[in-house]
């Protein structure tokens, strides 16, 4: 069985086939730094394994809906993304003597663990040197 070939096409082609709904995955498209696509053709693109240059993408802020509960300015917010991102989390299983210790003791497990892994980490380094 010979592997299948993609049909290279251009960008207008492309959202010629996209808008029949003709276009996949056998389609490779290919991209000029003139091209512009509206960012919902490029998401539909994306759907099917098509790669949009970022360049390429346009917002058309006139066909974007207000939203009625918001009125006012977009002001950022300090999430805690990045916090959540840098915290491991990890799942004991310790035998029940060791749980009802834990439960009846104020260990604050995060820090034990936190503190028992970077000791262990040090040691590893330093006796590796």
């Amino acid at each position: 069985m010979r592997p299948m070939t993609k049909r290279t096409i251009r960008l207008p082609e492309a959202l010629k086939l996209l808008a029949d709904g003709q276009l996949d995955n056998t389609y490779s498209v290919e991209f000029s730094t003139s091209d512009r696509i509206e960012a919902t053709d490029a998401i539909k693109l994306g759907a099917i394994g098509i790669d949009v240059p970022e360049a390429c993408i346009y917002y058309d802020d006139a066909n974007i809906a207000e939203d009625e509960d918001f009125d006012g300015e977009w002001v950022p917010i300090e999430s805690d993304i990045d916090h959540y991102k840098n915290h491991l989390h990890i799942q004991l299983n310790v035998d029940k003597e060791i749980e009802q210790w834990l439960a009846s003791t104020d260990v604050d497990l995060d820090t034990l663990v936190s503190e028992l892994l970077t000791g262990f980490y040090r040691s590893s380094k330093a006796v590796s040197k």
